[in-house]
């Protein structure tokens, strides 16, 4: 059952039927009782996971079942007009709250009314990882607070540290080269003297990695790859390939002095033939020696992967009573859609959950002629942290529904994949039928077994917090906020921010009030959806005010949106070209990712000016630009490849069609939300670009050339 045709959520109860597949390498048992590592003040949520073990729980109980249907806005943030595609987690340590925006921005707010105590704004290069924060796009999840200090990672993988008191920047260190492809995303973890970062290089042919730096001076002290160098083991030799990119924050240990985390697939992403077998520590959760990075051992959720399932949420430690002894765990969800138990100390499963969302069966191994996968690329479990209640032994996890065709490259065009670009091996093309969907799932953590499931009206991908007060708040992409009985299921209050949700909600306590918050406005399958995104922090506290809805940010707001024209009075003149001669005008159809040709990255199947869209002087010309991928893209002209890039609107008239840069980085447009047209006129001849406006898009191939000609009779894309 989807969403109830007034909004509601609906629930089914009962253990779904575990599916034995070769993609599963395990099954088990898991259940409850806290953690007994760092517990900071109950009115602080000092890191993404509220203590080290990551398990999103708060101790704060004000809030509860019996009133959180009194809940109202106590105040709110916007991210700014500008900016969208906002998936920060917010800190809260003795009063301040600390967030980021997808501009690497800090600001350090008055948690209680939020006034502003002080802002941090790097020097960032939007423009140079191709793969960062899914597909190019800058996103920043958050930062660490800890020794007086500020920790920080930007889109161009730096390290910066400032002063927690001020903002002052106190260091800088680079962790990796953004020209290679490599961008930073997640918040850093910190404990005693060393900061600790994944990589977020996406699927760009790179080697994932995790790094531990000095908390004071910035210094590395070590670094693990978890992927061979190419020629390496599974690694071919041809092709500069990779994976196991590690995209949210590592957890860590003290009491073992282990680092846990979760790493991504192997690339290509959808072509196996070159790497047989199991591709060791991808797909994986991973734990290694605090002190030296050294391997423990790793559990790998997926074998082989040729759907880009990554294991990437951030793990989470607690203790369970297995066979009648204290067990510490670890637990970890992988985009395929199910969640694992492990043993902490070893590896071993000890439960497994079904799979949340819907799961094809058999499941096809991506062709060139395509095949129709369910979950799709973005996962049934995205980066999404789950909870974990040690009131009721469950794990709370949030999930979606969402299918793609896969299209796979041939081989040789794997082989000669070049460092830092694009590395799907293919395309995604995401499929309206079974429409999109969102669920909540109470996982038995003893024994895998479903408590309850609720479907959501649209998919989830912020994640969960669990409280005191018996409460599991979570948001999906109908731009609700929901608490819901921990125990049952029961949706007890709905907020209707009128955003989608990139980021999980949290809890914290100044003076004698306890206050809810959490970040609106992003999802990384929003666009997917045709669904505004926008960028606002709400923070709610009980008697606040009415709950309301915020304004979406249109990240492509440059663009001038027209009607888009009759083509009955045109006539087609070649693929993508209509004209009108007697009145000079035409429309050109510029499609993206219209092939797998350079890995999607291309227009109308063209990349890296192997095409000239032509149009002659004095004409009239509307472009009507799609988006076929999953991948967000957008269409502009300009003058220059050189970076930044800079649209231009040269004398005559052409107008942009879309201003690249922060402004409008966020999502393009995609098949489910149509064409959108934007005219110009072409009265001065000369030589300009087609572009992809998306940061690092530009390095992988997607720009074409744009001739206005004087000797042009008629527009037309002309071939190399």
């Amino acid at each position: 059952m989807i969403g109830t045709s007034d909004g509601r959520i609906a629930r089914r109860a009962g253990a779904l039927v575990v599916v034995p597949l070769v993609l599963s390498l395990a099954l088990a048992a898991c259940g409850g009782s806290s953690k007994k590592t760092s517990t900071p003040t109950a009115d602080n949520w000092p890191v993404v996971g509220n203590t080290l073990s990551n398990t999103r729980y708060s101790t704060l109980s004000q809030v509860n079942s019996s009133n959180v249907n009194k809940l109202g806005i106590a105040w709110a943030r916007p991210q700014g007009s500008n900016l969208t595609t906002w998936e920060d987690y917010p800190v809260v340590v003795n009063g301040t709250m600390y967030i980021t925006t997808s501009a690497d921005e800090v600001e350090a707010l008055n948690a209680a009314t939020g006034a502003v105590k002080w802002t941090y704004t790097p020097k960032v290069n939007f423009f140079l990882a191709v793969a960062g924060g899914g597909g190019g796009v800058p996103t920043n999840r958050g930062v660490a607070v800890a020794n007086g200090k500020v920790y920080l990672t930007t889109f161009d993988d730096q390290l910066v540290a400032l002063q927690q008191a001020t903002g002052e920047k106190l260091f800088q260190t680079q962790v990796a080269d953004p020209n290679q492809g490599y961008s930073e995303t997640a918040s850093p973890t910190v404990y005693g003297n060393t900061v600790y970062i994944g990589s977020a290089e996406s699927d760009a042919g790179l080697r994932g990695f995790v790094a531990a730096y000095d908390a004071t001076t910035g210094q590395q002290k070590w670094r693990f790859y978890a992927v061979p160098a190419p020629g390496h083991s599974w690694v071919p030799a041809k092709g500069n390939h990779g994976g196991g990119d590690v995209w949210m924050e590592p957890t860590i240990d003290p009491s073992n002095n282990t680092l846990y985390f979760g790493t991504g697939n192997p690339s290509p992403d959808l072509i196996i033939s070159d790497r047989k077998g199991c591709d060791p520590y991808v797909d994986s959760t991973v734990a290694v020696n605090a002190s030296t990075g050294a391997l423990k051992w790793a559990h790998q959720e997926v074998c082989p992967d040729a759907w880009d399932y990554d294991t990437h949420q951030p793990p989470m430690y607690f203790n369970l009573t297995v066979g009648g002894k204290t067990t510490q765990v670890v637990g970890n969800a992988n985009k395929s859609g199910y969640y694992t138990v492990m043993n902490a100390g070893t590896g071993q499963v000890i439960s497994k959950s079904p799979y949340i969302t819907q799961f094809t069966t058999p499941h096809p191994v991506p062709t060139p002629a395509g095949v129709n996968v369910c979950p799709g690329a973005t996962g049934g479990v995205e980066y999404s942290p789950a909870s974990y209640s040690p009131q009721t032994g469950a794990v709370y996890q949030d999930a979606m529904r969402l299918c793609d065709r896969y299209i796979s490259n041939s081989v040789f065009a794997s082989d000669i994949h070049q460092t830092g670009q694009i590395d799907f091996g293919g395309t995604f093309t995401p499929l309206t039928n079974p429409p999109p969907a969102g669920y909540l799932a109470s996982i038995d953590a003893a024994t895998g077994k479903i408590n309850w499931e609720n479907t959501l009206p649209k998919p989830s991908t912020g994640g969960t917090m669990s409280t005191a007060g018996g409460l599991v708040f979570v948001g999906d992409d109908d731009g609700k906020l929901y608490a819901v009985n921990a125990h049952t299921g029961k949706v007890l209050w709905t907020g209707d921010i009128g955003l989608p949700f990139g980021a999980a909600p949290m809890t914290y306590k100044v003076g004698n009030t306890q206050y809810v918050a959490v970040v609106a406005g992003g999802s990384n399958v929003a666009a997917i959806e045709n669904v505004p995104t926008g960028g606002e922090l709400v923070v709610f506290k009980l008697g606040g005010s009415a709950v309301h809805t915020f304004p979406a940010v249109s990240p492509l707001s440059s663009m001038a949106a027209q009607a888009l024209p009759d083509l009955a009075s045109y006539t087609k003149v070649g693929p993508y070209v209509y004209v009108n001669p007697t009145s000079k005008r035409a429309v050109v159809q510029v499609v993206a990712a219209a092939t797998s040709e350079n890995s999607g990255f291309n227009f109308n199947g063209y990349s890296k000016g192997k095409a000239n869209f032509v149009v002659p002087v004095g004409w009239t010309i509307t472009l009507e630009f799609s988006n076929k991928s999953s991948t967000p893209h957008s269409v502009a002209i300009t003058g220059s490849l050189k970076l930044p890039l800079t649209p231009v609107i040269p004398a005559g008239g052409i107008a942009p069609v879309a201003i690249p840069g922060v402004a409008t980085f966020a999502h393009g447009l995609t098949a489910s939300a149509g064409t959108v047209a934007a005219g110009f006129s072409s009265n001065t001849p000369g030589h300009y670009y087609l572009v992809c406006g998306v940061p690092g898009h530009v390095q992988a191939g997607m720009w074409d050339f744009l001739t206005v000609s004087a000797s042009a009779k008629q527009p037309s894309i002309q071939v190399k």
